[in-house]
């Protein structure tokens, strides 16, 4: 699995390497600066984000807020401008699907 951060373009504007969703929030906002410096539309998807083969099954085609990682620990980046930290327990409480 790739670490690159893409845009919606497919240009590459960051990295991350799945271990740690503090470092991954920060490179998220870095990233989102300087696009919005730029200022030629470029934007980030969450369902495009490297290492989303660590996310649970039932958080695959998770749509009750954005969710763009969880690192190898179970702490998921979340929200609109990727600027929460949730277990990913919380994460699934959220989840359509039972989880017994």
């Amino acid at each position: 699995m790739s670490n690159d951060i893409k845009t919606t373009e497919g240009r590459v504007v960051g990295s991350w390497d799945g271990v740690c969703a503090k470092e991954f929030m920060a490179e998220i906002g870095r990233v989102r600066k300087a696009l919005a410096a730029a200022g030629n539309g470029e934007k980030l998807q969450p369902r495009d984000m490297p290492h989303r083969d660590q996310l649970p099954a039932d958080l695959k085609s998770f749509n009750a807020y954005p969710l763009w990682g969880c690192d190898k620990n179970g702490q998921c980046v979340v929200g609109a401008g990727a600027n929460r930290i949730e277990p990913v327990e919380k994460v699934l409480s959220f989840s359509l699907v039972e989880h017994h």
